[in-house]
Parts: structure tokens; C-alpha cells; sequence
């Protein structure tokens, strides 16, 4: 991928997704380094609520609220369903992944999209990174703070963008595949053209 700056490949997701045509979204794709930390504080404020859904196996979790902190039994429920589920191994996810996705879920909740987040791997065994095709052997999913995700209606490019514009870490789109990496490792942005599947 050529060098392009983060706020580049930001504002490149946000219009092929259509997604600056809405004022909600302008206010997000603004260049100010803070607003992404702040924003996601606004979102996070009352509440953190997670809706997700992983096979067959649904989850609507609170795990913190500004009335009584953490949930320590919703915590655990959310890290049961992101498990190794090839290895059936539960690991502590990391609370800043979660409350990116609690902030993610709340922006499309206040955009019309109420659709749970699907979720396509969490925590990964090293056995079971090993297995993964394309899966770096560093991955974040190994210590908990990595999901791949998408959601009904809206399309990955959108939601690639969406992610990116929290400020926690990494998001990683791939063209042709059903997911949207997520992580809170290093601040990154990357398109995978290469795993592009023929048409």
C-alpha cells in the first residue's frame, strides 16, 4: 500500500461508502486528532452496551454504566461469546476494544442502523492463529484485543471508516471478504486489496 496519511485513508472509506453525504458523518471526518477521543467518550458516557451475535449464539450485554461502574458477570458473558471457539478457550477481552465497539454500535444506533455486530473471530489460541490463513503471528487476537466484525446493512467500507474515526487502534478492510478487522493495538489503517476473491 502506498504511504497515505491515516486521515487520507479515513476520508477515502468514508466517501466510497457514500458515508459524508450525512452530516452525522462530517462531523466525524473532521482532522482535529482529539475529536475521535472525545466523540467516543460522548458515545461511552451513560452507558456501554454491546448487541452481538456470533453463529447461532446472541448477546445483549450491559457491562458498565456511569451509576455503577463494571459489570464484572455481562463482562465475562461478552468474552464467553468472543472465545477461541475452535479451541473452546475464554480469554479477558481488553475493555478498550469493547468499548470501541460499544461506541460503534452506539453511532449506528444514532444513524438508524439497530442491527447486532457479527462477529467472525475474537480471541484466537495460538493454535488456532496459527490455522488462520493471513493471520499475523503477533495478531492482536491473541492477547484479547482484536474482533473481526461486520453488520447487517451496512456495508464493510462504511463500517471500516466508522471504526477508523474512534481513535483506538487498528482497522483493517479487505475488499471481497465479509469482515472488518478491529484492534487496539497501534494506530493503523490498511485496505487489503490482495485477498480480493475473483469474481
Amino acid at each position: 500500500m502506498s504511504r497515505t496519511t491515516p486521515f487520507k485513508i479515513r476520508r477515502r472509506l468514508l466517501l466510497a461508502g457514500g458515508a459524508l453525504a450525512c452530516p452525522a458523518w462530517a462531523t466525524f471526518a473532521a482532522e482535529d486528532p482529539v475529536t475521535p477521543e472525545i466523540r467516543l467518550r460522548e458515545l461511552l458516557s451513560e452507558r456501554r452496551s454491546l448487541r452481538l451475535l456470533r453463529g447461532t449464539e446472541a448477546l445483549s450485554a450491559t457491562y458498565w454504566t456511569a451509576e455503577s461502574g463494571y459489570n464484572r458477570d455481562e463482562y465475562l458473558n461478552i468474552c464467553w461469546l468472543l472465545r477461541d471457539v475452535q479451541a473452546d478457550r475464554v480469554f479477558p477481552m481488553h475493555h478498550g476494544l469493547l468499548d470501541v465497539l460499544c461506541g460503534l454500535q452506539a453511532w449506528l444506533g444514532r444513524i438508524g442502523s439497530d442491527a447486532p455486530l457479527q462477529i467472525y473471530s475474537g480471541y484466537r489460541s495460538p493454535k488456532t492463529n496459527n490455522r488462520t490463513e493471513g493471520a499475523a503471528l503477533n495478531s492482536r487476537h491473541l492477547v484479547g484485543r482484536a474482533v473481526d466484525i461486520s453488520v447487517s446493512g451496512v456495508s464493510n467500507v462504511k463500517l471500516a471508516g466508522m471504526a477508523s474515526l474512534l481513535g483506538r487502534g487498528g482497522t483493517g478492510f479487505y475488499p471481497g471478504r465479509n469482515f472488518v478487522h478491529v484492534d487496539t493495538g497501534d494506530e493503523r489503517i490498511w485496505i487489503d486489496r490482495a485477498r480480493k476473491k475473483a469474481s
